[in-house]
């Protein structure tokens, strides 16, 4: 398994708004997909790399895309908006997986597959959505211990038109040497990444991850050097959602923490209640997006005098996450 680098999740656009996601938990009767089109066409896979095109325009963070990329990574679940210079990371099952008719000895790809990788277009309420289906997939630590595959799981990403949001959907499986299917960790790996960087093979900065209670894990923004897993193998019909938001400079007002004097002619101050995590960096962007001013926060005030007049847009970095306000400088 790669070692990543991570990046922050929050891209901003051009019209000074703030890209980001929230999560939710569920529960639903798993149902295999009935029209779905194979990727591998009974070929066995291990890596595997397959374009899956999305028939609907997508975006992922700010990027518009129209096919999106299963790009092994060593694992059997991860996607990529591209293949070349930086784009977006989706990790979907961060774990070593593998077709559980493999050949370990041979070490070769044969027509003698069990894990069928498929997709399928559905629609719902005039909404296309997206359905890509591991089946029966296999793990790879697992298989190569003793060439028998045991252990498998089953589960379902599902990409939605309009609201762009991200679904996981998790069906039967079995886990009985957990060491090996997770590579030693306590579960699998989920993740989403806003650049991945083709270059140096890593992903730059921080993320979101998933952690901790298989049935409704926590959604944290961290880097690499704080690994988080789920803890334990999902249960048949859970499902994980990613709602996309997008923060305007109409919705910014957060009362959390409150910046002033707004407007501001020569600097400014940002004042917390006690509730609110540590601030450790302030990031201001111009109303084309453009970064003019960073500050490392030492709770004094922040000058702005070089700045123009205008809207600006201050991203405030705290130890658990990010806020945002709107700024107007006289």
């Amino acid at each position: 398994m790669k070692t990543l680098l991570f990046i922050p999740l929050v891209i901003f656009s051009t019209s000074l708004s703030a890209q980001y996601y929230t999560f939710n938990a569920s529960t639903d009767l798993y149902k295999d997909l009935d029209k779905s089109k194979s990727l591998n066409n009974s070929r066995t896979w291990q890596n595997p790399h397959y374009d899956i095109p999305i028939a609907f325009d997508f975006t992922l963070y700010d990027k518009t895309i129209k096919k999106i990329i299963l790009n092994g990574f060593g694992w059997g679940g991860s996607l990529t908006s591209s293949t070349k210079g930086i784009y977006t990371l989706l990790i979907a099952y961060g774990s070593d997986l593998v077709d559980r008719g493999y050949n370990m000895i041979k070490d070769s790809i044969t027509q003698e597959s069990k894990s069928n990788i498929s997709y399928q277009l559905d629609s719902v309420n005039n909404k296309k959505i997206l359905k890509i289906q591991w089946k029966n997939a296999g793990f790879y630590h697992e298989l190569a211990d003793d060439s028998i595959s045991s252990d498998y799981t089953n589960f379902q990403l599902w990409l939605y038109e309009e609201s762009n949001d991200i679904e996981w959907h998790f069906g039967p499986s079995r886990i009985s040497k957990p060491n090996l299917c997770y590579n030693n960790y306590s579960g699998t790996y989920i993740a989403l990444f806003p650049m991945f960087d083709h270059g140096i093979n890593a992903v730059l900065g921080k993320g979101y991850v998933l952690t901790g209670d298989p049935t409704n894990p926590k959604l944290l923004w961290v880097n690499n050097q704080e690994p988080h897993h789920i803890d334990g193998t999902i249960p048949n019909g859970t499902i994980y959602r990613l709602s996309r938001q997008s923060i305007g400079l109409d919705n910014l007002n957060t009362s959390e923490i409150i910046l002033s004097p707004n407007p501001v002619r020569e600097s400014f101050s940002i004042s917390s209640n006690n509730n609110t995590p540590a601030i450790e960096k302030i990031i201001i962007y111009n109303a084309q997006g453009q970064i003019v001013k960073k500050v490392n926060f030492l709770k004094n005030k922040i000058d702005v005098s070089s700045l123009i007049r205008g809207v600006y847009l201050v991203k405030i970095i705290t130890e658990k996450g990010l806020f945002f306000k709107k700024m107007v400088k006289e």
